[in-house]
């Protein structure tokens, strides 16, 4: 036989070497899979609202203004580092991913900017065509139309659902496909009215800056006197969607939980365990084998079976990351991740911290083992 041989032991004991695996894995699982999926709602979230900003700043009319400041508005033409600027109208489709309820933006355009728009932005028109000036239409991403499923000839506006903010109602005349996820529609100065009382639309300028000018640009929008305009960059509304949906403190909670319950549990079953074969190691340590060589050859079984059950669960954390993806992100016109780093790393905790609290309590029994007194009590 050999001693302490990892094999020899579970061929004798396959429950206990199987239930060992199986609850580690699980956990495993479960903290992939609950990266993966809060990972896929930031990306989501990021295409929504911030990818736009990697090509321009915006600056939106604030409170009761319906205008940006003439002095404001000619810093921002004089400066050199603006290639052009392009008026705008805010609106925004009810959008809804995993109970959360969101805006995906549409942005009113002039005609004549509406292509250069589109190009700066890297977007398509995927089907249909785009809006025509002074008619109710709307091109629709095609991400915004598969979540709330439209297609061409469908109509959107709060006449058809309540949530959305753009008055009226607009007929669905093109898909669009993009790296954000933007709707157009034709600019409109004229005012809607509800329950009596008119409402403009929100607005302001989109800068586009020169090429590799962006970080000017966004320097400049943010030196702007913002009491009466919203000045809109990458970093700003980075920070105020981290502020409105931070995920990561709740992440953080629950692995942190998991890896405390999961350590207690693993580390007192391992270490019962190991109690068990107490009269194992103390007639090791009598044949020779020194309390250091017994320590590894423990460390290595830990070892080994930590190893099978991260691996077992990184699969099957990958396996329901797929499902995620497939079948409850994208189809409801989200993204979806099924490979993430962070992931990764978070789940090596587990057969890490297993593995030293079970070594700790192992290594003190290990100390005091008495092999002769061992011997003589049976």
């Amino acid at each position: 036989m050999k001693p302490l041989s990892f094999l020899t032991y579970y061929k004798g004991n396959k429950k206990s070497f199987i239930s060992s695996v199986i609850s580690i894995s699980i956990v495993i699982a479960f903290l992939y899979a609950a990266n993966t999926f809060i990972k896929s709602i930031e990306v989501s979230f990021y295409k929504l609202y911030l990818s736009e900003y990697n090509t321009y700043a915006r600056i939106k009319t604030f409170g009761g203004e319906n205008s940006i400041p003439k002095n404001i508005m000619n810093t921002v033409k004089k400066d050199g580092n603006v290639e052009k600027i392009i008026p705008f109208k805010w609106y925004a489709l009810d959008y809804n991913i995993m109970g959360i309820s969101a805006d995906s933006e549409v942005l009113a355009l002039n005609n004549n900017d509406i292509n250069y728009f589109l190009n700066k932005q890297n977007i398509t028109v995927l089907s249909g065509r785009l809006p025509f000036q002074g008619k109710n239409e709307i091109a629709v991403d095609s991400l915004v139309a598969k979540n709330r499923d439209l297609h061409i000839g469908d109509s959107v506006g709060t006449m058809i659902n309540k949530f959305d903010s753009i008055y009226g109602k607009y007929k669905v005349v093109g898909i669009l496909k993009g790296e954000n996820m933007i709707s157009i529609a034709p600019i409109n100065d004229a005012a809607y009215y509800e329950n009596n009382t008119s409402i403009l639309p929100k607005g302001g300028v989109i800068i586009f800056p020169k090429k590799n000018k962006i970080n000017k640009v966004n320097k400049l929008v943010n030196s702007l006197p913002n009491d009466t305009i919203l000045p809109e960059t990458m970093n700003t509304m980075s920070a105020e969607l981290k502020r409105s949906l931070d995920f990561s403190k709740i992440l953080d909670i629950i692995t942190i939980l998991t890896i405390f319950l999961m350590v207690i549990t693993v580390g007192s079953s391992k270490y019962i365990q190991f109690l068990n074969r107490k009269e194992e190691l103390g007639i090791l340590n009598a044949i020779g084998y020194t309390k250091i060589q017994i320590l590894k050859n423990v460390i290595l079984e830990v070892f080994l079976v930590n190893f099978i059950s991260y691996i077992l669960g990184l699969i099957i954390g990958i396996i329901l990351s797929y499902i995620d993806k497939y079948y409850i992100f994208q189809s409801c016109g989200a993204l979806g991740v099924i490979l993430d780093v962070k992931a990764f790393i978070v789940c090596s905790y587990i057969p890490l911290f297993t593995t030293l609290f079970t070594i700790i309590p192992v290594n003190s029994m290990i100390n005091k083992l008495d092999p002769i007194n061992m011997i003589e009590k049976s």
